[in-house]
């Protein structure tokens, strides 16, 4: 039995811990009724990576979780357990694991679902499993739009409730990272386009995009290409030759691209900031995503006014253009089976810049906050 007692405040353990976009989502950052409870002795969420605490620290039978269950459950003083993601690589007894010792503790879960199909791989039946046990258990099921609500009720008959994404960025992080920008942009009327190829896993077109970007840069003058990439994924692609490898990649798509200048924006997953005054100095940002469920890369261009090209897989369109026209807003859609609809859709977005769509009633942090406690304050009471 836990140990909680009477307490005014929701207390939520939230996995991953640290990542930042798991914060600005539930809003727990500027939450009154809802305190984060450690998850290890001395730990609170949100001061450690996110690979150091995931869903898997709730399984008593997980290597890592010796520490935190040598000297008592954490969840002993918890009301609820709220888990993103953080469970792809684990194996099907371990979630199994995760779910009967949640209920034994009598902690309710909430599930938000992020990810219908597998973030990073072509084989996505071992998420699939894992979602599909995790959403039977739940207490509660979240998501951020309307359409994967529908498709998660198609699959496992489950109604959850759609929070939409708030902004990742405050006011001051947008202004400061906008002047930043302008400055990277240099003199004159550049044109930046910038690719984003994450970690360069299966879920993203890599090099072969790049090439069919090359369209863009012919008869423009001051094109600028821009390849962001996570740095611990260039490092593990390039091996000892990481200089060299990106000095070639950038050579030669300067030379037979046609652009003005290439240059590798590296930044590390758990540290967003430096790399947003880069963002925020690009025109278009081209996001290959060879499959997909959201991306909180949409809602960065969001918050810093970048349009973003993208192509019509996943939930995508739905949560860019969320209840508004796309005629009159940022943002083009391309089919990734076209070699050349890429280049046509950058095209598009440079030659007929607009507004980006504004966020939907609901996506404030005062909405987020308010739907998140309601939800967790349903999901305690039926312990």
């Amino acid at each position: 039995m836990s140990d909680r007692g009477e307490h005014s405040r929701t207390r939520v353990a939230v996995l991953p811990a640290a990542h930042p976009a798991v914060r600005r989502i539930t809003g727990l950052d500027g939450a009154e009724h809802v305190e984060l409870v450690p998850v290890r002795p001395g730990v609170v969420n949100g001061q450690t990576p996110p690979e150091a605490v995931t869903p898997a620290e709730f399984d008593p039978g997980h290597v890592a979780s010796g520490e935190i269950h040598r000297d008592g459950d954490p969840l002993r003083t918890a009301d609820l357990a709220h888990v993103h993601f953080g469970y792809d690589y684990l194996e099907p007894e371990s979630v199994d694991g995760v779910v009967e010792h949640l209920a034994r503790a009598g902690v309710p879960m909430v599930l938000t679902v992020h990810d219908i199909v597998y973030p990073s791989h072509e084989d996505e039946l071992p998420h699939r499993d894992h979602t599909g046990t995790l959403v039977e258990a739940a207490a509660a099921v979240v998501t951020l739009t309307e359409v994967a609500a529908h498709e998660l009720w198609v699959r496992w008959g489950v109604e959850p409730v759609v929070v939409p994404h708030p902004r990742l960025l405050d006011e001051d992080e947008v202004s400061s990272a906008i002047r930043a920008g302008k400055h990277l942009r240099g003199p004159g009327d550049p044109v930046v386009v910038g690719v984003l190829l994450e970690r360069m896993g299966e879920n993203i077109d890599g090099p072969e995009l790049l090439d069919q970007l090359a369209p863009v840069a012919h008869g423009r003058r001051g094109a600028h290409l821009r390849i962001v990439v996570e740095a611990q994924a260039w490092r593990d692609a390039c091996g000892e030759d990481r200089e060299a490898g990106g000095h070639h990649l950038v050579a030669e798509l300067a030379a037979e691209g046609g652009w003005e200048s290439v240059r590798l924006v590296r930044y590390e997953s758990l540290d967003l900031a430096p790399l947003l005054a880069e963002f925020a100095a690009l025109d278009v940002c081209v996001l290959p995503y060879r499959f997909a469920t959201h991306s909180t890369w949409l809602e960065l261009c969001r918050d810093l006014g970048v349009s973003p090209v993208f192509p019509a897989v996943g939930c995508l369109r739905e949560q860019w253009f969320d209840r508004c026209d796309p005629g009159d807003h940022s943002g083009e859609v391309y089919d990734p089976r076209d070699p050349s609809a890429v280049a046509v859709a950058v095209r598009a977005a440079l030659e007929n810049p607009r507004a980006v769509p504004p966020r939907v009633e609901g996506a404030d942090p005062t909405s987020v906050i308010a739907a998140h406690a309601r939800i967790y304050d349903e999901a305690a009471g039926r312990r």
